[in-house]
């Protein structure tokens, strides 16, 4: 089934209109988009991916960095990594996304959100002559990239916290009237950290239902 997706698609090559050798538009970057999120859902792997949105799209432009991508992961490369060395092409915001998608498994999700990013900046309707405006600042970005800080901060928190309780207990000498059980500071530490920690782990899960 998956072979077939990418044959079906491939096959689409022979109707589409002649090589755009213009700039990387946003209808551009929806058309990838969209293309990639039901190529992921169909389970084909990444670089069959790549090497298929590379030989459809029309633009010279684009079909050479998607090459360049392709070669990078071929390498090793992360794809946010492979991405991020064209940021006049892929926007922060665009870069946080793919590599939120990786750590949470859930490239799909945000291929059809990336792909609803660029229409939208569009009004809806894809206009090839539009370019991509990634140089701009993006708020949407910065509004991720500080939610995802924040997590990790969070995170951190909650390891430091439920470690300087256990600490606490484990320094303690049978004499101190620190360290023991009913002590409020090293207990206090723990409940912080387990409270932050189930914080984390449901913002999380929640993401990956969205």
């Amino acid at each position: 089934m998956p072979r077939e997706v990418t044959r079906n698609l491939l096959a689409g090559d022979a109707t589409m209109a002649e090589e755009n050798q213009g700039p990387i538009t946003n209808a551009d970057l929806a058309i990838v988009c969209r293309q990639f999120a039901t190529l992921t859902k169909a389970d084909i792997n990444i670089l069959e991916i790549l090497e298929t949105l590379r030989a459809q799209t029309t633009n010279a432009l684009l079909r050479e960095v998607l090459d360049q991508v392709q070669q990078d992961v071929e390498m090793g490369h992360t794809l946010a990594t492979s991405f991020s060395r064209y940021p006049n092409t892929f926007s922060p915001f665009f870069i946080t996304m793919i590599r939120e998608g990786e750590l949470e498994g859930d490239m799909d999700r945000v291929f059809d959100d990336l792909a609803d990013h660029f229409e939208t900046q569009l009004g809806g309707t894809p206009d090839a002559r539009r370019p991509a405006r990634a140089g701009l600042f993006d708020w949407e970005a910065a509004a991720s990239a500080f939610q995802w800080i924040f997590i990790w901060l969070c995170a951190l928190g909650a390891a430091c916290a439920i470690g300087a309780g256990l600490i606490w207990y484990a320094t303690a000498g049978p004499t101190d009237r620190i360290g023991l059980p009913g002590d409020r500071i090293p207990n206090i530490l723990i409940f912080i950290g387990i409270i932050l920690g189930l914080g984390v782990l449901l913002f999380t899960r929640g993401r990956r239902r969205l």
